[in-house]
């Protein structure tokens, strides 16, 4: 932050856009303690100029919106040349807004405070470029400038998080399951099992020869003696559930969501500064909003890590779990956001391994970096691979 500090402005312009998030990161790193912020906003960006004057902690004491027409561009800029003019200490970070509010709100504070600060934050970099006196200097990396939590990222945009949870279920049964998800034969002996029209005795080992390590953790739930009744009760946190069929949704893929936040806190177990806030099934909440659901989510800096699971390895459910992890993640965390699934594709699947399936989505989307599968050859050792995933971002 020293680097950055010398940067920051008594008097700060934001170019509010459709994602809040560039210009809460740019409040948070450029604006003085006790400075002013002045929101440039359309009628389609007020609500957002709003959330962001809530969410920042600011009043009208220092914090003034303008409202402007958007396609006009004498009217962007009398409007910023009405405020910039004759101020001291301004700044303009111009990341969000469209081009053409970029380009008047620009003109006008160059021409009314010449020693302006001009910034923008590069979403792919996560660097800040920086103009000043008709000098630029070196792009300054701040993608661990700021932390921040899951629930800010998330109130920026009218939703709240009533709790979030960061402790895994069942880790030794949700290992014994990644291990028959890495083995093919061991998955089908698997799906065989759960697939069953009645679920009612759990897997025996002649039956089921390759569910070994499955059984012993399932009859760990009952203290090596487990029933039905027992493990069922044993995986719902509110003991309510009596039967096995209760439990089919956990075993077919929910598991995974755990195993997948273990993975995420063992990774961090050897890299304490590998991310921040994290959580699993997180539903925000809000008025009027759609409902929806993050597996597992983690935030490094300012940047939202969002990873979906689906314990199948058929290519189509795969993509189409992804997709919605990815319209919400990019909603929610911008540009800067990356997103991952987990899953048991298989890598000798002819078009459903998980190196293909990441560049089908890629090509798609125009997504080049921005999403990473993991697949079943991935699953024994997902902490290295995501401590890797996470690692390749800039820093």
């Amino acid at each position: 932050m020293n680097g950055i500090r010398r940067f920051q402005s008594e008097r700060l312009f934001l170019l509010v856009g459709t994602n809040p998030l560039p210009n809460y990161v740019a409040a948070k790193l450029l604006r003085k303690p006790d400075g002013h912020i002045y929101l440039v906003h359309t009628d389609e960006t007020a609500e957002i100029a709003n959330r962001l004057i809530a969410a920042l902690g600011l009043n009208c004491n220092n914090a003034t919106p303008i409202p402007v027409n958007e396609t006009e561009g004498d009217n962007i800029f009398t409007q910023v040349s009405g405020y910039a003019r004759g101020k001291q200490g301004v700044g303009l970070n111009y990341t969000g807004g469209t081009k053409t509010m970029a380009v008047h709100a620009y003109r006008a504070v160059e021409k009314t405070c010449p020693d302006a600060v001009f910034s923008y934050l590069d979403a792919r970099a996560l660097s800040l470029f920086v103009k000043q006196e008709n000098s630029s200097v070196p792009p300054i990396l701040v993608s661990r400038e700021y932390e921040m939590k899951l629930s800010e990222i998330l109130s920026l945009h009218g939703y709240s998080l009533l709790t979030v949870r960061q402790t895994p279920f069942q880790v030794d049964l949700c290992q014994a399951l990644a291990k028959v998800h890495y083995c093919p034969l061991a998955f089908r002996q698997w799906r065989d099992w759960v697939g069953q029209q009645s679920l009612q005795d759990l897997p025996d080992p002649i039956h089921y020869p390759l569910l070994q390590d499955v059984i012993v953790a399932l009859h760990r739930l009952g203290n090596g003696n487990a029933t039905p009744e027992l493990v069922a009760q044993a995986l719902d946190p509110a003991s309510t559930w009596t039967s096995l069929e209760q439990c089919r949704k956990w075993f077919l893929g929910d598991w995974l969501e755990e195993y997948t936040l273990w993975a995420c806190i063992e990774a961090k177990s050897q890299d304490s500064n590998l991310y921040g806030d994290f959580g699993i099934d997180l539903k925000p909440k809000g008025p009027k909003k759609r409902a929806f659901q993050f597996d597992v989510a983690v935030m490094r800096g300012y940047q939202l890590f969002a990873i979906s699971c689906i314990a199948s390895d058929k290519k189509d459910k795969c993509k189409e779990h992804l997709f919605e992890a990815y319209v919400r993640a990019r909603q929610m965390g911008g540009d800067e956001a990356r997103v991952g699934l987990v899953c048991c594709a298989l890598k000798d699947s002819p078009d459903g391994n998980p190196f293909a399936i990441q560049r089908e989505i890629e090509e798609s989307w125009d997504a080049q970096g921005k999403v990473r599968v993991f697949g079943a050859e991935h699953l024994l050792d997902l902490p290295a691979y995501l401590q890797d995933w996470f690692n390749s971002q800039p820093q």
